[in-house]
C-alpha cells in the first residue's frame, strides 16, 4: 500500500519542454541532504530508487555527480562546470522516515517525506519543487517495511518526468478517420530515441492565432499504441477526434505534449 501527495511548485518560468525529438536533457544527480536523524543506508536506498527510476524512463540521461570528481567543492564554480556538462540539476532533501507498528494487524509501517528540487544548470534558477509522501503499511518485518517503502520513490519517476520533462512534437499524419467520430489514430514526429514507449499519454494542441500572436489550444488527448522507430509513434486518439479533423482541415498546425496519466481521483499528482 503507499500513499503519494507530490505537487510540482514552478519558482521560474524556464521551460523543461525538449521540442528536438531525437535530443534528451542531461540531468545531474548531486548528493542528497538529509535530517541527522535518518541513517544514511536509508539515504543511499532513496537515491538509489530515485536515480533508477528515472533512468528506467528512458526520457533523460541521468548523471551522478559523485562520481565528477573533478567537480569544484564551490557552489558557484560547481554550478559552473556542470553546467558544461548537463542540463538539468536535481537535488533532494531527505526530510524524515518514521516506521511504527501495528499491534491490531501485526504489520510494520513506514512513512518517508522527502523533496526533490531540480535547477536550470545553466542559469542556476529553481524549475520545479516536487515533495513526496510515501507510507508502506503492510510490513512483515520493520525492514520489510522500509525497504518497500524506498521502493515507491521509484515508482513515483514515471509521473515525476513526465510533468517535469515534457516533450513536444506534431502530428506527421492521420491513420485511421471515422465520418462522425473524427480522427482514431495519426502518426507523430517522436519515438524511441525520446524515451517515448507504449501507453505514454499525450495532450494534442491546435496552435491558433490570438490577436495577432500564435497561441496553442489544447484540443484532444492521446496514448501511444505502437513506437514505429526512432522519430515516429502511432497513437490512439482517445479524445477530441472531431476537434482534431477539424483543425487538420483547417490546415492548423497539431502539437502533442507529453503528459502524466491521470491518478485514480482524475488528477495528475500535483
Amino acid at each position: 500500500m503507499k500513499k503519494l501527495f507530490s505537487f510540482v511548485a514552478v519558482m521560474l518560468l524556464v521551460s523543461t519542454t525538449i521540442i528536438a525529438q531525437d535530443e534528451k536533457q542531461r540531468v545531474a544527480v548531486e548528493d542528497f541532504t538529509y535530517n541527522s536523524s535518518i541513517g544514511t543506508n536509508w539515504v543511499t536506498n532513496l537515491r538509489n530508487n530515485i536515480i533508477g527510476g528515472i533512468t528506467a524512463t528512458t526520457r533523460v540521461n541521468v548523471i551522478d555527480a559523485t562520481n565528477l570528481s573533478s567537480l569544484p567543492a564551490n557552489k558557484e564554480e560547481r554550478l559552473i562546470a556542470l553546467g558544461e556538462m548537463v542540463d538539468v540539476i536535481l537535488t533532494c532533501h531527505f526530510n524524515s522516515l518514521k516506521t511504527g507498528y501495528d499491534s491490531k494487524d501485526k504489520k510494520y509501517t513506514c512513512h518517508s517525506n522527502y523533496t526533490i528540487t531540480l535547477t536550470d544548470a545553466h542559469g542556476g534558477g529553481v524549475i520545479s519543487t516536487t515533495p513526496f509522501e510515501d507510507s508502506w503499511l503492510s510490513g512483515d518485518t520493520e525492514s520489510d517495511a522500509l525497504t518497500n517503502c524506498m521502493k515507491e520513490a521509484s515508482k513515483n519517476m514515471k509521473k515525476f518526468v513526465d510533468n517535469n520533462f515534457k516533450m513536444e512534437a506534431v502530428i506527421k499524419q492521420l491513420d485511421q478517420v471515422d465520418a462522425k467520430k473524427g480522427v482514431k489514430t495519426a502518426y507523430i514526429t517522436i519515438g524511441s530515441n525520446a524515451g517515448i514507449t507504449v501507453g505514454q499519454m499525450f495532450d494534442i494542441m491546435e496552435e491558433v492565432e490570438i490577436a495577432g500572436e500564435k497561441a496553442q489550444k489544447k484540443i484532444g488527448d492521446a496514448k501511444a499504441q505502437e513506437v514505429v522507430s526512432g522519430s515516429l509513434t502511432l497513437v490512439k486518439i482517445t479524445k477530441g477526434g472531431v476537434e482534431i479533423k477539424k483543425a487538420n482541415d483547417a490546415g492548423h498546425k497539431l502539437i502533442v505534449v507529453t503528459r502524466a496519466k491521470k491518478d485514480l481521483l482524475g488528477g495528475l499528482g500535483f
